[in-house]
């Protein structure tokens, strides 16, 4: 399956920023479809649910919401 394929599947996907560390276990709440390691100004990375996170998991967690947008729109934000 192709990157595009992938995405064309889930659909759009609620987006959060990683703010202060990258992605790796731990550093975010479990159910993560879909991730892109080099969004962001200091490159942390920005996961994908298909449920929006609790604002509680999104503070404990230090998350900024991106918010419910496909993948190639959230590549275009970066531009």
């Amino acid at each position: 399956m192709t990157e595009k394929e992938f995405h064309d599947m889930f659909g759009k996907l609620h987006w959060y920023a990683l703010i202060y560390r990258g992605v790796s276990p731990g550093c975010m709440p479990n159910g993560v479809i879909d991730s892109d390691l080099s969004f962001g100004v200091k490159g942390y990375g920005a996961v994908g649910y298909k449920e929006p996170l609790a604002t509680e998991q999104v503070g404990n967690y230090e998350l900024e919401s991106l918010g419910f947008k496909k993948w190639e729109d959230l590549q275009n934000d970066r531009k």
